[in-house]
């Protein structure tokens, strides 16, 4: 990200937060903050990495099925740097990610860029399911599910037939000029990936990863003396990371925050406990990511590049 979208969003991120202090009530919110078991998040950052290492899991998975072999190190390096991108919509400044591949590896982006693209939709396909959960306690949320895995299913159908696929290739191969080569190398790595198998791995994985993130909130919210069945909180955490990011907004800033601490409310609790937890919760999972994402780039590029 360019310095000053940074700015903007961190800038965002901020004004957000304030507006929800200010409807949450600053002093009843510090008090809570006070009052709050900080244990609970550590255990909150440590169920986050664990699930950021089954992720990674996945992605070296994803690498190996197209053929990309990196050593270790490399690789690891690649992913949590990538994290420092999660700050961007939808995530897809992950597609970073490529360009670092390329520059230690020497793999071209046609190979990488659909291996990034999928394990984001094998993401946003994790937390349709895992918000499954919660639609017989919230109804309302089963119209966004339907749209989001329909438009899935329309791109799995694209990728799959053959018949449009052609059509696709060639309508694009024609604008693609010298770099048409790249466009079927491109559709064979997202067919290679979409193999049932493949994807049945990076799904089962996916689910295992936020399912970590999901049991994270279900701890914040006791961290407030509070409860919440297991069921719930995997809901509520799961389809607002999933609102948050087909708002296409940076993060899902103010989406995901709003969406948590607004269904934490529908279940019983408190506005200003519900705000306290939605900040906590992004303290430890969005946050988390993005700086652990930067020092992994700023303190290694030097080693590995």
């Amino acid at each position: 990200m360019a310095k000053g979208k940074i700015w903007i969003t961190l800038l965002l991120a901020v004004t957000i937060y304030l507006a929800l202090c200010i409807y949450a009530d600053i002093d009843k919110l510090i008090q809570a903050f006070e009052s709050f078991q900080w244990a609970y998040l550590i255990l909150l950052l440590i169920f986050t990495t664990i699930g950021y290492f089954i992720r990674f899991i996945k992605w070296n998975y994803f690498l190996e099925s197209v053929g990309i072999h990196m050593k270790t190190k490399d690789n690891i390096f690649v992913f949590f740097s990538g994290l420092s991108m999660i700050i961007t919509p939808a995530k897809m400044g992950e597609i970073w990610k490529g360009w670092l591949i390329k520059e230690i590896n020497g793999d071209k982006l046609s190979k990488t860029i659909p291996v990034v693209i999928i394990d984001r939709v094998t993401d946003l396909l994790a937390l349709i399911i895992l918000s499954l959960t919660g639609i017989v306690y919230y109804e309302k949320g089963s119209y966004i599910l339907i749209i989001v895995f329909l438009f899935f299913v329309v791109f799995f159908m694209v990728i799959k037939s053959k018949y449009i696929s052609k059509k696709l290739i060639f309508f694009m191969e024609k604008r693609a000029g010298k770099y048409s080569p790249n466009v079927k190398e491109m559709h064979q790595t997202f067919e290679t990936t979409m193999v049932s198998k493949n994807l049945m791995v990076a799904i089962i994985l996916s689910v295992l990863a936020w399912f970590f993130e999901c049991m994270g909130l279900y701890l914040v919210v006791m961290g407030f003396s509070q409860h919440i069945i297991l069921t719930v909180s995997t809901f509520i955490f799961s389809f607002s990371s999933l609102v948050g990011a087909v708002s296409m907004i940076p993060g899902g800033l103010g989406i995901a925050e709003a969406t948590i601490s607004g269904l934490l409310q529908f279940f019983g609790l408190t506005a200003t406990v519900s705000v306290g937890v939605a900040l906590i919760i992004r303290l430890g999972t969005l946050w988390y990511g993005v700086i652990m994402g930067l020092m992994v780039y700023l303190l290694f590029k030097r080693k590995v590049m």
